[in-house]
């Protein structure tokens, strides 16, 4: 539930990006704010003047490696475009994220449109209830069973494993099963805000009170999870 790390940020300039950008600045007859006008089939060098004149800080910045652009397989239209993609909408939804190589299956929720890279799987659209459920003990039992054990005490978390594991779907038309998923939901919004301000905290005393009621509520969600799936108490405590 800790809240994922940030402070750096991704120049998302992707494929078709400048050719819509110039197209759209010829057809207004717009130049901008440098006076440079676009002109029908510019060359590349001439759609970097053109980048460069409207975005100086991103160019000086991109600059230095135009060479090394130039030469990547994976670029877009222009080097200082990124290839094309079918989920970059889903890097600003709401989702919940979990890295790939890790000592311990862990799961966060993101809605402030973060992007993460390719060690870092991501649930777009992702629920809290989900989130919840995936950060149980019983669940990450399971997924720790279904993982790969790599060496180093580390486990491959790979979606190809974590799809595997079996979700308890609610029947909104019954109201008891309705409030078991509001109360799980409810729980999990307070571990989020418990963490988010655990991690704004240096280490004290109010941060080992947090710490406590973070436990508290962790063991919480355990007993409404074990309670959906029917889980025994004896087999609870082999969990």
């Amino acid at each position: 539930y800790e809240p994922p790390p940030k402070g750096r940020y991704l120049i998302l300039i992707p494929k078709g990006w400048t050719r819509d950008k110039m197209s759209h600045s010829r057809e207004s007859g717009n130049p901008g704010t440098t006076g440079f006008r676009v002109k029908p089939g510019m060359t590349e060098t001439s759609a970097w003047r053109w980048f460069s004149e409207l975005y100086p800080a991103i160019a000086n910045h991109l600059g230095p490696f135009a060479e090394k652009g130039k030469k990547r397989y994976d670029k877009g239209e222009y080097w200082w475009e990124l290839r094309a993609c079918d989920y970059y909408a889903a890097f600003e939804k709401p989702k919940i994220m979990w890295p790939e190589i890790a000592g311990d299956a862990r799961f966060t929720y993101d809605d402030a449109g973060y992007y993460v890279n390719n060690k870092v799987f991501i649930i777009s659209d992702g629920s809290h209830y989900l989130l919840g459920l995936l950060n149980s003990a019983l669940l990450r039992f399971f997924i720790h069973n279904n993982c790969t054990d790599l060496q180093g005490n580390s486990y491959n978390f790979s979606g190809v494993f974590v799809s595997r594991t079996p979700i308890r779907s609610i029947d909104f038309k019954n109201p008891s099963e309705k409030a078991v998923h509001d109360k799980l939901v409810s729980l999990v919004e307070r571990m989020l805000e418990l963490n988010k301000r655990k991690a704004a905290l240096p280490p004290s005393a109010e941060r080992e009170k947090i710490e406590r009621e973070i436990a508290i509520t962790d063991e919480k969600i355990d007993d409404i999870v074990c309670g959906l799936y029917g889980v025994a108490d004896g087999e609870r405590a082999r969990v």
